[in-house]
C-alpha cells in the first residue's frame, strides 16, 4: 500500500545500470510513454540514460525512491553543457535544466509529483544554491505544468524548441536562483 503524499519521503540516488530495467518498464506505461516517447523510442531513452550513468554525458541521472522502492527518475544538467538547448529555452548562464517522471502509476495524481520537483530542486540547490532551474515540458502536459507552478516556477514562454525531438510547443518554466529570489524582496 502506498503512503499519503504528505507522509512520503522521497530520496534521490544516482541511477545505476540495474535501474534501467525499471525505467524501461515505466516507459511502457501510458502516462510516461505519452510524453517521453512522442518523438523517441525506448531504446534511445535507455541508451541516453546509460550514457549518463557511464559518464559519457554531462547529465546526472537519478532514481526516485519512496520507502526504498523505485518509483521514477529524474535528470539534471548544466544548460551551458547543451548550448543549442540553452539558447532554445532562453537559459541564463549557469542555469540548470531538469527532466522528471513518476513511473509507477500508483503514485500518479496523488501530489507526489509536487514533492518530486521540490526534492529535485533541493538536490540541485545543494550543489549550486544560486543556479536558476529550467524545465520545459510539452505544453499539453497539464500535470507536469501544475507541479512546476506549485513549486513557484514561472512560465517564460510556450513555443517549439529546436533542440527538442518534437515540433510541439514546449512550456518553458524557470525558478530563479536563491540569490535572484532575495533581490526580489
Amino acid at each position: 500500500m502506498t503512503q499519503e503524499p504528505s507522509l512520503v519521503r522521497l530520496r534521490l540516488s544516482p541511477m545505476t545500470a540495474a535501474d534501467l530495467t525499471f525505467v524501461e518498464s515505466w516507459l511502457a506505461e501510458p502516462h510516461v510513454a505519452r510524453w517521453y516517447l512522442e518523438s523517441s523510442t525506448v531504446t534511445r531513452e535507455i541508451d541516453q540514460l546509460r550514457g549518463c550513468i557511464l559518464g559519457h554525458e554531462p547529465t546526472h541521472a537519478v532514481t526516485v525512491r519512496a520507502s526504498d522502492q523505485p518509483i521514477g527518475w529524474c535528470q539534471w544538467y548544466r544548460c551551458d553543457d547543451y548550448p543549442d538547448h540553452a539558447a532554445g529555452v532562453g537559459a541564463q548562464p549557469d542555469d540548470i535544466g531538469i527532466d522528471y517522471a513518476l513511473g509507477e502509476s500508483a503514485w500518479v495524481g496523488r501530489g507526489v509529483g509536487t514533492a518530486l520537483i521540490r526534492t529535485l530542486v533541493d538536490h540541485v540547490r545543494q550543489r549550486d544554491p544560486h543556479a536558476g532551474v529550467i524545465a520545459d515540458p510539452n505544453a499539453a502536459n497539464v500535470a507536469s505544468r501544475r507541479v512546476l507552478e506549485k513549486n513557484r516556477f514561472t512560465l517564460l514562454a510556450e513555443r517549439p524548441v529546436a533542440s527538442e525531438p518534437t515540433n510541439a510547443p514546449m512550456a518553458i518554466y524557470r525558478l530563479d536562483g536563491q540569490r535572484d529570489q532575495l533581490r526580489r524582496y
